[in-house]
C-alpha cells in the first residue's frame, strides 16, 4: 500500500469511527499526494457533490505553502449556529474574511479580475479541528491531506464593500465568552486579504472543479489559531464589516 493509500485509509477511520488517528508512520512527499489523499477521502465520504456552488478554504503564510481544500456544503453554517455534540475533536477558531463570487474565475486570474469578481464580503469563522493524535504536531503535507484542519465555515451576513479598505488598518477581534482572546490590525498573513485567490483559481481549475459565480472562498485567518473550550460562545468582528458567532 502507497503512502498515499495508508494517510487516506486513516483519516477514512477517523471519519468513519469517530475518533482520531496515530499520525501516520509514512510520509507525504508533495503536495499534489496531499491532494490525492483529500480526493480519495471526499470520495469515499462523500459530501463534495459537483453540481452548485462550492465551498473553499485558503491557507498558507509567506514563509510557507499556500494551501487549499474544499468544504462541503453541510459544513457551512450561518452567524449564531451551535456545534452538535461530538461534531469535532477540539474547536480550533480562526477570523477570516469570507468572499462570494458574482463570475466564474479561471487560471487566467489575476488580482484585479479576482477583485471584480467579489459579489460580496463576510465576516467569518473557520473551526479547524484535525482527525490526528497530536495532530497539531503532523507535518505541514499531513496537514493539508487532513483538509487543512477545516471542519466547518460559519458565515456573517454579507457586506458590500463602499471602495477599497485600507487592509493594514483593518481591526479584528476575537472574544471567547465575552473576554477579548485577540485584538489586532493588519494581521492577515499576507496583508491583502485576496493574494492568494488567484492562486486558488489556478489550482482549481487543475483540479477539475474551476472557480463559478456563487462559490464561497474561505480566504485566511486574521487571527491565528485558537483553541476554544467546549461549551462557549465564540465572537469575531471585523471592524465596519460586521462580526459572526458560533457556539462550540
Amino acid at each position: 500500500m502507497s503512502a498515499v493509500e495508508q494517510v487516506a485509509a486513516s483519516l477514512i477511520r477517523s471519519w468513519q469511527e469517530g475518533r482520531r488517528q496515530p499520525l501516520p508512520s509514512v510520509a507525504l512527499t508533495s503536495e499534489a499526494e496531499a491532494y490525492e489523499v483529500q480526493r480519495q477521502v471526499a470520495e469515499t465520504i462523500g459530501g463534495l457533490a459537483c453540481s452548485g456552488p462550492q465551498a473553499w478554504k485558503l491557507g498558507g503564510a509567506p514563509a510557507g505553502l499556500i494551501s487549499a481544500a474544499r468544504v462541503p456544503s453541510a459544513a457551512v453554517h450561518g452567524t449564531g449556529w451551535q456545534a452538535p455534540a461530538d461534531y469535532c475533536f477540539a474547536f480550533g477558531i480562526e477570523g477570516e474574511l469570507f468572499v462570494r463570487l458574482a463570475h466564474d474565475l479561471d487560471e487566467h486570474t489575476d488580482l484585479a479580475k479576482a477583485y471584480a469578481a467579489i459579489d460580496s464580503w463576510m465576516p467569518g469563522i473557520e473551526l479547524c479541528d484535525t482527525r490526528w493524535v497530536r495532530g497539531e504536531q503532523a507535518a505541514p503535507l499531513l496537514r493539508l491531506a487532513d483538509q487543512q484542519l477545516n471542519r466547518a465555515l460559519i458565515l456573517g451576513e454579507p457586506q458590500r464593500l463602499q471602495g477599497l479598505p485600507n487592509w493594514a488598518q483593518q481591526a479584528v477581534e476575537l472574544k471567547v465568552d465575552g473576554a477579548v482572546v485577540f485584538s489586532a490590525s493588519g494581521s492577515h498573513p499576507f496583508a491583502e486579504p485576496l493574494h492568494s485567490l488567484p492562486w486558488l483559481a489556478r489550482h482549481a481549475a487543475a483540479q477539475g472543479q474551476p472557480l463559478r459565480a456563487g462559490d464561497l472562498v474561505a480566504t485566511g485567518s486574521w487571527t491565528g489559531l485558537y483553541w476554544a473550550p467546549m461549551g462557549a460562545q465564540v465572537e469575531v468582528a471585523f471592524m465596519g464589516l460586521g462580526s459572526v458567532v458560533m457556539h462550540t
